[in-house]
């Protein structure tokens, strides 16, 4: 994989919209774009989705059959406007991974596709 030409900054520096544009550019040169993933990282499972308008990143639920109708959650969700993430949806701290994660995650290829 190529270096990246521009480093990666905080998303407090950033727009909404920056950020998302960062993760098309990624998704469509990988291929990926508007195609539901399946993906393995930090040995938990994901669903990650990008188009051109939003990006979710999707935990699954890995005790499934214990709670059924609880198959996951959303742990960040991007669009031209706003930046949600896990640790914003919950009052408990959280070691889901955050928008720069994600980016960081995709580019260095830290992820299994399952």
């Amino acid at each position: 994989m190529k270096p990246r030409e521009k480093p990666l900054r905080d998303p407090s520096q950033k727009k909404a919209t920056d950020i998302l544009l960062e993760f098309v550019g990624l998704f469509e040169s990988k291929g990926w774009l508007n195609q539901s993933l399946r993906i393995k990282h930090r040995n938990r499972r994901y669903r990650l989705y990008c188009s051109k308008t939003e990006f979710v990143a999707y935990r699954i639920n890995d005790h499934c059959g214990i709670s059924p109708g609880i198959p996951g959650w959303p742990v960040c969700f991007i669009t031209h406007e706003q930046i949600i993430e896990d640790s914003e949806m919950s009052e408990f701290a959280s070691t889901e991974p955050r928008s720069l994660d994600w980016l960081r995650c995709i580019v260095e290829d830290d992820l299994e596709l399952i």
